[in-house]
């Protein structure tokens, strides 16, 4: 099976394109395994692929830059995330109302049925310096792939290409998954996009030249600290009925599923319980 996870760096075509590659099986099939909780085909889609593109998206980062992805359906508490910073680090998530949504809607609807007429694709880029860009567009294909085609073209005005091969198994489980990314260096002609586009398809791209190969890897980066925050948010009572009686209470962390146990000490120590 595909262990690896990695990102490959290129230029081609004179050096007037960036072509990513990225084999990121294991990365995509475990982020959609990580709920406890089996999704339906087409959350796993949504999910697999905005988290493969991330993975992608971490080649054009530099030093400690960060990036993060939100899609938004026309259901507007229905969404998709993800992030990843410059040394591969890939995650992403479900928002709890999509994946609690009824089973009804989620075993019959297409992907671009749920991303609907008022889906967007916000996209927020760490620039240095303590800066961020945020750039937002509607999401007119509703596919997520030929979407963030249309938002570096329309956000960015970088013409920009993203080809998402994922397959599934008959039971909806990641079998494989690969990304390309294309993209015009400076001065790069435009009709050049479309040339890529048609070789991708032969695998035969002009003048083509590695640069580099790096790991990507799905980490989320919790901890118990980090999650202190949503056990004082719990109701007063809750916590001193937890105490009273000698339970733990757990909290578990929404992006990764990871679960941490807070004892008795721990809750009075950090609620304040006498």
């Amino acid at each position: 099976m595909y262990e690896e996870n990695y990102l490959v760096k290129a230029l081609a075509y004179r050096s007037q394109a960036r072509l990513l590659f990225a084999e990121n099986t294991e990365l995509v099939r475990t982020a959609c395994n990580l709920r406890p909780r089996p999704m339906y085909p087409v959350l796993r889609v949504a999910l697999s692929r905005t988290v493969s593109a991330a993975s992608l998206l971490t080649g054009i980062l530099k030093d400690n830059q960060r990036v993060s992805l939100k899609i938004k359906t026309s259901h507007p508490d229905y969404k998709i995330f993800a992030d990843a910073d410059s040394w591969g680090n890939v995650r992403g998530y479900i928002s709890d109302e999509l994946l609690n949504a009824p089973q009804e809607y989620l075993r019959h609807i297409s992907l671009e049925k749920m991303i609907g007429p008022r889906g967007s694709l916000q996209i927020t880029k760490d620039i240095g310096m303590g800066g961020t860009f945020t750039g937002i567009t509607d999401m007119p294909y509703g596919n997520i792939v030929d979407d963030l085609s249309y938002y570096f073209q329309q956000s960015e005005q970088t013409p920009t290409f993203f080809s998402l091969s994922i397959e599934m198994d008959h039971s909806g489980s990641i079998v494989r998954s690969r990304g390309v990314m294309a993209q015009l260096l400076p001065g790069g002609p435009i009709e050049l996009i479309d040339r890529i586009k048609h070789d991708l398809l032969f695998s035969n791209f002009e003048d083509m030249q590695a640069v580099g190969k790096e790991p990507v890897r799905l980490f989320c980066g919790c901890s118990k600290d980090m999650l202190t925050p949503m056990l004082r948010a719990l109701d007063k009572r809750e916590l001193t009925d937890a105490y009273a009686e000698g339970r733990s209470i757990e909290i578990v962390c929404h992006v990764c599923g990871k679960s941490y146990q807070f004892q008795p000490d721990e809750i009075a120590g950090i609620s304040g319980i006498q």
